[in-house]
């Protein structure tokens, strides 16, 4: 594999395991959101790990992505329905978490091949998993312990990663069929980044289940 596909296609696909393995002494104490997160790093690496043996043997792992679509913002949608405290944005959110993989299927169906970047489902959930965070962070405000509650944490690392990431989400199909492959090379490594600094600040959320019990 050539030296510059090694950060985002070796090192933070890697990089999972370090929130996973965070996570594992904590469990028992850990609440259902916090578990809802553990089981996406799970199910997300596997994904990953497929997706890279699949390309080796020069088969199209972008399939997978339009399955990863679904699962990512199924599992993350039910992370923030859990913190939220208001009835009706809860069930705002269930409706949405049923809604969101039957417009994906349809779209990779009818609009999108399963063989293309799925440029319309992939940043709307951007958009939908960015506005409840943002609205919970505005609902929360701020505490004078809030960089001691984890949940703060999974929110920051979710902020930093999918506002940033929707633009690429965008532009996924327009940057494969690139002949600049300087910056292809460029924005993909820049993707793998905020999904490292996500991993490493969910990292740091893990870490600090059951502190101060």
């Amino acid at each position: 594999m050539p030296i510059k596909y090694i950060f985002h296609a070796i090192i933070v696909p890697c990089s999972i395991l370090i929130p996973i393995f965070l996570f594992l002494p904590k469990f028992k104490i850990a609440k259902k959101e916090a578990r809802l997160l553990f089981y996406y790093l799970l199910i997300s690496g596997i994904i990953n790990t497929i997706a890279i043996v699949v390309r080796r043997y020069h088969v199209s792992n972008l399939p997978l992505l339009h399955l990863y679509t679904i699962v990512e913002a199924v599992f993350i949608l039910s992370y923030l329905r859990q913190i939220f405290v208001e009835p009706k944005i809860k069930k705002i959110l269930l409706l949405i978490i049923f809604i969101f993989p039957i417009v994906c299927i349809l779209n990779f169906t009818f609009l999108q091949s399963i063989y293309t970047f799925n440029t319309y489902t992939r940043p709307l959930e951007a958009i939908l998993i960015t506005f409840f965070c943002l609205l919970h962070l505005y609902k929360s405000g701020f505490s004078e312990n809030w960089l001691r509650q984890p949940n703060n944490w999974f929110n920051g690392g979710i902020l930093i990663y999918f506002p940033a990431a929707f633009i690429i989400f965008i532009l996924s199909n327009y940057l494969t069929k690139s002949s600049n492959s300087s910056m292809n090379t460029m924005v993909w490594n820049i993707h793998a980044a905020l999904v490292l600094f996500m991993y490493l600040i969910w990292a740091r959320g893990f870490k600090l289940i059951g502190n101060g019990r």
